[in-house]
């Protein structure tokens, strides 16, 4: 297996993945490759892009997100990290991860932070790496009413 930098030629494939996973359990999200891929290049476009895949025949895993100056030096947000349903718990995840963890260190970053779900089994994934949850920051999510669309 191979991993290496993302490019922007792989984000149609890397959406197509993410809407297969995202859409299955745990998550059960209603994603669809159209959905995903305005998500993946909203990321590609951003300032401070960073982005890494795994691929054997095709792309098998992903972990994308951005560099963001602070006080102390520059960290990272990682945005999403996604590994086809048949390629988890062999492997894939932790190689791709720690290729990642490469370019940024390689970058100076001084810290990665990240959301997920608690109890789920991404959550130990990320507390197998090093992560641990933050006693002293909190996520904090708050649903908006949407309009209805707005008719001339």
């Amino acid at each position: 297996m191979q991993q290496r930098n993302m490019e922007e030629k792989d984000l149609a494939a890397c959406a197509r993945l993410f809407a297969r996973v995202f859409s299955a359990d745990p998550w059960n999200e209603p994603w669809d490759d159209e959905l995903a891929l305005r998500r993946l290049v909203h990321f590609h476009d951003s300032s401070g892009f960073v982005g890494v895949v795994a691929q054997r025949q095709e792309v098998v895993g992903f972990a994308l997100g951005n560099l963001e100056p602070f006080c102390t030096g520059t960290l990272f947000y990682l945005r999403e990290m996604c590994i086809n349903t048949a390629q988890q718990s062999k492997g894939v995840g932790t190689q791709l991860y720690h290729a990642l963890q490469r370019e940024l260190e390689s970058r100076h970053v001084r810290a990665v932070y990240l959301a997920t779900y608690r109890g789920i089994p991404a959550a130990s994934f990320y507390e197998g790496r090093g992560f641990h949850r933050s006693d002293n920051m909190a996520f904090y999510a708050k649903r908006l009413a949407t309009s209805p669309l707005a008719t001339d």
